[in-house]
């Protein structure tokens, strides 16, 4: 009858008792909790940072002050994916705008008010890209990590079943410790993909929302720009000539 290591104990025995295999998962896995960790912190900070300061440019930008005031509050706020929308309509405003002073009101409406909304479509595009930035890494790593456990069970099964074969007398006590060091890479694959997936769909509807806002304040800033071109003396809608 072969005798079987007794594991050591608490959670790292286990671990400790694992074969090579099976500590080489052990560590692809605990190096990829320890980037996802690292992913999930940051984009806590990013998506905190963005949502507040989204609410505080929201807040200033509904009292229609003159938007050459926003562009000062737009860059304090950078953060906020609004502020790139203000400040990419408002810089193809003023370069289109020069050459067009002899165009008529209609005609500043047909070819302007396109420009400006396609450089916020430009910019809201790139604030995207920004906000879903390693949010890939996330939905891997909740996907694969399981498999990888579960790799790493099934190899560490395989051997505990290749080590009594032959053997005339099998009990349970021969075949557990076996099976019980192999299950610890399931478990620790379940550890890193369940938060992963836990704080990405998390992360896909902050940006659901903030997409959602940008949409929203796009179709009100193109607004203004229309107003702007219609009614240039309009002081709650000037824009500044200079950026």
């Amino acid at each position: 009858m072969v005798g079987t290591p007794q594991p050591s104990g608490g959670f790292l025995g286990p671990v400790l008792n694992a074969g090579l295999f099976a500590q080489i998962v052990i560590l692809v896995l605990l190096a990829g909790s320890i980037l996802s960790w690292a992913v999930i912190i940051r984009k806590l900070r990013m998506f905190s940072r963005a949502r507040k300061q989204t609410r505080q440019f929201l807040g200033l930008f509904r009292h229609r002050a003159r938007l050459e005031d926003y562009e000062t509050i737009a860059r304090d706020l950078n953060e906020s994916p609004l502020s790139s929308l203000l400040l990419a309509g408002v810089k193809e405003w003023n370069s289109v705008h020069q050459y067009m002073h002899q165009a008529t009101r209609a005609g500043l409406i047909q070819q302007l008010i396109p420009n400006v909304g396609e450089a916020m479509e430009r910019a809201a595009s790139r604030e995207m890209d920004r906000l879903e930035a390693w949010l890939s890494y996330l939905a891997i790593t909740a996907s694969v990590a399981p498999f990888l456990g579960l790799l790493g069970t099934v190899q560490g099964v395989l051997r505990s079943f290749m080590a009594i074969r032959g053997e005339e007398f099998v009990t349970l006590q021969n075949i557990a410790p076996g099976i019980s060091d192999a299950l610890i890479t399931t478990v620790i694959g379940l550890l890193v993909a369940i938060p992963a997936a836990i704080f990405y769909n998390h992360f896909v509807a902050k940006v659901r929302d903030l997409s959602s806002e940008m949409e929203r304040f796009t179709s009100e800033l193109t607004g203004i720009f229309r107003r702007q071109t219609v009614f240039p003396e309009d002081d709650s809608v000037q824009i500044t000539k200079e950026i």
